[in-house]
């Protein structure tokens, strides 16, 4: 048993035994008055009924009255002397099966009850170990004994003493094992859990075996939920750093080349072998570093730039960024195929030159990688979103779409001179797309890359 099952389980038999023990105590300090209350509430509770009775008939229900209480009623003239009214009680009690060694009403006694007060006594019998308690009440010319023999309090408080010793003895061993028992039961989920939130701490992400429907249950699903979490943000970190590694060895490539060839070159044109090209050479590679630069720096801007969200028409902006490629498009051969079956010239809420950037990277995107020789674009409704898709061809394999969202995220199948990248594209359109709440997704079939976005329409701006 662990810890906490051992002090559990200590906890409740020491607190089990206490309460025995204060039992105990408790019986033999208040059963003796509590048990002498009671009989003289007994009586006293005949001695009313008596009293009420009317005296033409109340002798005849001394049977009923004897069964209904459980005492000894007797009576005579309250005019006989002390001696023969203390003969006539005796032989009265005898016939009713009630011997007593000691037994006597005083004339004090007596001149009480002629005088019609109640009078109680209690006779102790000495070696019968037992007392008689006794009533004795005026009722016109006769006095009457209402009497109950009561066992003594110490024989009886010894007995339930011995009872509750055996009891207890049986008591603990049941409840030992019981809470053992239960003690066990109940930390064993918490040694699960405890185990499982060490191994979350050493990054072996596992769920909790726990089967109980209370808080313990509870807090195991919740350590589970936060184990898949956990796990899952692990995965993706550790992706993102093979990520980020490679990028920074792609950066590292692409900026090492063109450092290398404008150190090369400007070092000809120091030595005079300039043939009239080094300055171009020079110049353009330079561009190729700004560009990548320029890109990288957009994207660790992208999310501390405030929007300035203006009245834009999505689809006026997206064929001012199209026109930008047109050289590009001929160069390899592509056109453009627009599908627009969306009515008039709906309006966004957005930063335009944020979207500009979306649409821009797409487009790029889609340029540097199809493989045929169109590109489709379609404008539609769905709901009260504006559904923007753009597919293309491409070549080579995609095993997961949605890694193309990722930052520093470039296929491998891609990576040639041709159109290598940094892989910042796609994450800055992403971003850019999550922080105005717009929705996007990426599918890939058949080799067709299909991009979705869905804006949400400006009512009031509409035209």
């Amino acid at each position: 048993m662990n810890k906490l099952g051992r002090k559990l389980f200590i906890s409740i038999t020491v607190a089990v035994l206490l309460i025995f023990v204060m039992f105990v105590l408790l019986a033999n300090l208040f059963m003796p008055k509590y048990y002498i209350y009671k009989t003289k509430e007994q009586l006293g509770e005949a001695v009313n009924t008596i009293s009420t009775l009317q005296e033409a008939n109340w002798a005849v229900a001394i049977p009923q009255l004897e069964q209904q209480y459980r005492v000894t009623i007797v009576y005579d003239n309250l005019r006989k002397s002390e001696n023969d009214l203390n003969e006539s009680f005796i032989q009265q009690l005898a016939t009713k099966r009630v011997t007593l060694n000691k037994f006597w009403i005083t004339d004090e006694s007596l001149l009480k009850v002629k005088a019609g007060t109640r009078v109680n006594i209690i006779y102790d019998q000495g070696k019968l170990k037992s007392s008689f308690y006794a009533s004795f009440i005026p009722k016109g010319e006769t006095i009457v004994l209402i009497g109950l023999s009561m066992a003594y309090i110490s024989d009886t408080i010894r007995m339930i003493n011995e009872f509750i010793l055996i009891l207890a003895l049986c008591s603990v061993l049941i409840i030992v094992s019981v809470v053992w028992l239960l003690s066990y039961r109940m930390t064993k989920p918490l040694k699960e859990l405890g185990q499982v939130a060490k191994d979350i701490s050493e990054l072996r992400f596992r769920k909790a075996r726990v089967d109980t429907r209370d808080e313990i249950g509870e807090l195991a699903e919740s350590i589970n939920a936060m184990s898949d979490k956990l796990s899952a943000a692990h995965a993706d970190l550790s992706r993102k750093n093979v990520s980020l590694k490679r990028f920074m060895s792609d950066m590292t490539h692409e900026l090492k080349t063109p450092v290398s060839l404008i150190q090369a070159y400007a070092e000809g044109i120091q030595d005079g072998l300039d043939d009239g090209s080094y300055a171009a050479t020079i110049l353009r590679q330079n561009e190729n570093m700004a560009r990548l630069i320029d890109e990288f720096l957009n994207f660790s801007k992208i999310e501390r730039d405030e929007l300035e969200l203006k009245p834009v028409a999505v689809k006026d902006l997206f064929h001012e960024c199209a026109e930008k490629f047109g050289i590009e498009l001929k160069s390899r051969h592509l056109q453009f195929v627009i599908r627009d079956e969306l009515p008039g010239n709906p309006l966004i809420e957005a930063d335009p030159d944020k979207i500009r950037m979306v649409f821009h990277n797409l487009l790029g995107n889609a340029v540097k990688y199809a493989a045929g020789e169109r590109i489709d674009v379609h404008f539609g409704k769905q709901d009260e979103e504006i559904v923007f898709a753009m597919s293309n061809h491409f070549a080579g394999e995609i095993a997961d779409a949605s890694q193309l969202w990722e930052p520093f995220y470039v296929e491998e199948s891609s990576r040639h001179k041709a159109v290598s990248g940094t892989g910042l594209g796609l994450a800055i359109v992403k971003t850019v797309l999550e922080r105005h709440r717009f929705r996007c997704h990426i599918e890939t079939k058949d080799q067709t890359i299909r991009f979705y976005i869905y804006f949400k329409e400006n009512s009031p701006y509409s035209t």
